[in-house]
């Protein structure tokens, strides 16, 4: 009897082993894990304060044009460029009185309220 319990003496631990390789490769992939999640959150980090000064740099170049813009759609460099480009230029002509025309607002009739609803239905007439 004493030679089955020597045999049994001899084996390997399997279930201890395998216990302790999951628990470290658990412990391993979690680690992996944060350690590429931290990263990520680098690269945006860079990526984001990337594209907001490229933003600021857009923006500022659009203010630019926005005020060279308003500043050549002047009248009076609209004048001043008239004057150096005589035939290259349009001609400013200032428009008459007959040439404008004016809309008045008409006056609601006296049966119909200054409020009406809308509707998709089509009033009976």
């Amino acid at each position: 009897m004493s030679s089955n319990r020597r045999r049994n003496a001899n084996l390997l631990p399997v279930a201890k082993i395998l216990l302790i390789g999951m628990l470290l490769l658990t412990v391993g992939g979690g680690a992996l894990f944060y350690v590429n999640a931290k990263n990520e959150v680098h690269r945006n980090g860079q990526l984001k304060k990337n594209l907001e000064r490229e933003l600021l740099a857009l923006e500022t170049k659009d203010e630019v044009i926005l005020s060279r813009i308003a500043k050549l759609s002047s009248f009076d460099s609209l004048r001043k460029r008239q004057q150096q480009d005589r035939e290259v230029f349009a001609k400013l002509i200032p428009v008459s009185d007959n040439m404008v025309v004016r809309l008045q607002d008409k006056a609601p009739a006296a049966g119909e309220p200054q409020v009406r609803t809308v509707s998709n239905l089509h009033p009976a007439r």
